[in-house]
């Protein structure tokens, strides 16, 4: 009897010791939201182009109203809530969509060149037919158009993956970002099978083109031509924002063989969103096999991003042969990764990836300028170039993978 109220006690004290550290952190929360603010429309400020758009989108959705983001209960059906914000952004993307069915592609000189950036913001655009029924055919049409143009007009690789370039046949490791949750959200919303396994069946051929042994693991490498079955960027690189102009630009990359941070991110990112997307729908039993090949790709992409961990906190821009200066923006997305798939796939990742996750966490509020930027960042800019071997002032993406970083701490704590 003894040794029974010994452990009701001990069990007492761990679960206040728990609700105590979550109380805790919902405070330390509450006293960072107006970082979240200014975050948030430093980013708003800044956005240019079609993965910027749809970055920033999902961004302030998950941020807004996250009831409605994939990481919600029941993100698939509208619950009344009118998502503004968010809407807003997707209606950009659909007024800007070219002919061809690509969001967010009618400015500046209309050819970023990619085929895949444009998808970004097309979950955002699909959302709006089940929240803003007045513009319901607007919103289908222009999804619709986007999701043939993936699937219908894109060119393929020899393996059948989709091409993150039209003008050529590459892998990019942030494609599996920009293109592949939202065929998988297109899925879920028309209850469409078929679109859920070719999400699965692209990240797993990004994956397979793009894998590396890297010196802290396996991890991806950032861009591959399968037209000429070289590396165009063999760099294990973070997230850094790579210009999309012409493919000629990308040529110096074959000059040195190194190993960045970029992409990685934006793969985890990718695949988690079709993992859970896919875990949302009644196809998740059926599909159990594939949801686990994606959370175990996760997590190498996770151990082997935190083994670099630097001494601050961040993780660098390159891991070896190139700079490696801090990155608060891969180092945000990662984070942001880290607390989404322990709150949602508990089992697979326990506390030594949200420890990480708030080590980073605090490392990048704590580099988070008066004006709200994120610092330090790869530089977005085209100029100079290599302006990925530079630091730069102000990036879309960086904002929003702190914007995302945050709304994942505050759904993990449940605050």
């Amino acid at each position: 009897m003894r040794q029974t109220r010994l452990a009701v006690s001990a069990w007492s004290l761990l679960c206040l010791g728990a609700y105590a550290a979550h109380s805790s952190d919902a405070s330390l929360y509450q006293s960072k939201l107006w970082v979240a603010g200014n975050i948030r429309s430093a980013m708003l400020a800044s956005v240019r182009t079609s993965w910027e758009q749809g970055t920033a989108a999902a961004a302030v959705l998950e941020f807004d109203d996250p009831e409605y983001s994939v990481f919600g209960s029941s993100p698939f059906v509208c619950d009344g809530k009118f998502p503004l914000s968010t809407l807003q952004l997707a209606y950009s993307a659909a007024v800007r969509q070219s002919p061809d069915g690509r969001l967010s592609q009618e400015i500046g000189d209309a050819l970023d060149g990619a085929a895949l950036d444009g998808a970004s913001a097309g979950s955002a655009v699909l959302l709006g037919s089940l929240t803003d029924p007045s513009r319901y055919n607007y919103w289908l049409d222009a999804a619709n158009a986007q999701l043939n143009f993936l699937l219908n007009v894109a060119p393929r690789t020899s393996t059948g993956a989709i091409s993150h370039r039209i003008d050529s046949r590459q892998y990019w490791a942030d494609g599996v970002y920009m293109g592949f949750p939202f065929i998988a959200y297109f899925g879920a919303v028309t209850n469409n099978a078929t679109l859920l396994q070719i999400a699965y069946d692209q990240c797993r051929l990004y994956r397979d083109a793009l894998i590396l042994d890297g010196p802290t693991g396996k991890l991806w490498g950032h861009i591959y031509s399968d037209d000429n079955k070289t590396w165009i960027d063999e760099g294990i690189w973070g997230t850094g924002e790579y210009f999309r102009g012409s493919d000629s630009a990308y040529t110096i990359c074959n000059l040195q063989s190194r190993e960045t941070c970029a992409g990685n991110a934006w793969a985890a990112h990718g695949m988690l969103r079709v993992a859970v997307t896919i875990q949302k729908t009644e196809h998740c039993s059926e599909m159990a096999p594939q949801i686990a090949d994606l959370t175990l790709w996760i997590k190498e992409i996770l151990d082997g991003e935190f083994a670099a961990l630097r001494s601050d906190n961040l993780v660098p821009n390159y891991i070896t042969g190139g700079p490696s200066f801090p990155d608060a923006a891969s180092s945000a997305a990662l984070s942001s990764v880290a607390y989404r798939v322990a709150h949602v796939f508990p089992e697979k990742f326990g506390t030594n990836y949200t420890d990480v996750a708030a080590k980073i966490r605090d490392a990048v509020v704590g580099n988070i300028t008066n004006l709200g930027t994120m610092q330090p960042i790869v530089n977005p800019l085209p100029d100079p170039f290599p302006y990925w071997n530079q630091t730069g002032l102000l990036s879309t993406e960086s904002q929003a993978f702190g914007l995302m970083m945050l709304s994942a701490w505050r759904d993990w704590i449940g605050a």
